[in-house]
């Protein structure tokens, strides 16, 4: 089966970012002096959540008073340097996106970060040219939790969803691709270690670096 489309997650997929992420929730809380009593509960539970459902779970069990938008908004201009600046392409990236390019797939990006710091980071890293569009959690006032991401990006590509690849490196996103019926390409990122066996057996492919790519594998 060949790929006629792609839909690629940002973070920890085709940019190392989850550092970033991994401890900025955590820091928005502490720069307000709250406690945490659990720290990898907490990671855990943050994980799956978009940006506005992590602000509404500030709110509720921490007791921020800020609104969402506004702890969204802080928590935008906490990363963004990362986006703007440091956040590099994972290896292999590249060549990958050419290969497919080349082959003549359609391809975009679909995120849980917003949609300004997504499109700053694909174009200072050189690669937003690949995509066809980007759509974001917050475009569309869903998570990955649920596969409507995945079928509006279909949907846009034009592409058939048995011949649209969605890679992604979470194991909640792996889960609702895959339960979609989606071919699921599922890359390997330190942040998901832990998951790396559940996540591998609902995949077509698994790959722990993008030299590892085979598209024809993908069925």
């Amino acid at each position: 089966m060949k790929l006629t489309g792609a839909i690629f997650d940002l973070d920890g997929t085709l940019l190392d970012s989850m550092p970033y992420w991994a401890s900025v929730g955590m820091r928005f809380l502490q720069e307000r002096n709250i406690v945490i009593p659990d720290v990898q509960a907490f990671s855990l539970r943050l994980k799956t959540m978009t940006l506005p459902e992590a602000a509404v779970f500030f709110q509720k069990e921490y007791q921020v008073q800020n609104s969402v938008e506004e702890i969204c908004g802080q928590i935008d201009h906490m990363i963004e340097d990362d986006y703007l600046y440091r956040a590099p392409l994972k290896d292999g990236v590249r060549d990958m996106l050419e290969g497919l390019h080349r082959q003549g797939v359609r391809m975009c990006v679909a995120s849980a970060t917003s949609h300004t710091l997504v499109e700053a980071a694909l174009r200072r890293v050189g690669v937003l040219e690949y995509f066809q569009f980007i759509v974001t959690c917050g475009d569309l006032n869903t998570s990955k939790n649920q596969p409507y991401i995945f079928d509006e990006c279909a949907r846009r590509l034009g592409t058939e969803k048995t011949t649209t690849g969605v890679f992604e490196d979470s194991l909640h996103c792996v889960r609702t691709a895959s339960r979609a019926g989606y071919p699921v390409i599922g890359v390997y990122d330190a942040s998901a270690a832990s998951e790396e066996t559940e996540i591998r057996s609902l995949c077509r492919q698994y790959i722990r670096d993008w030299t590892e790519f085979s598209p024809c594998c993908a069925g």
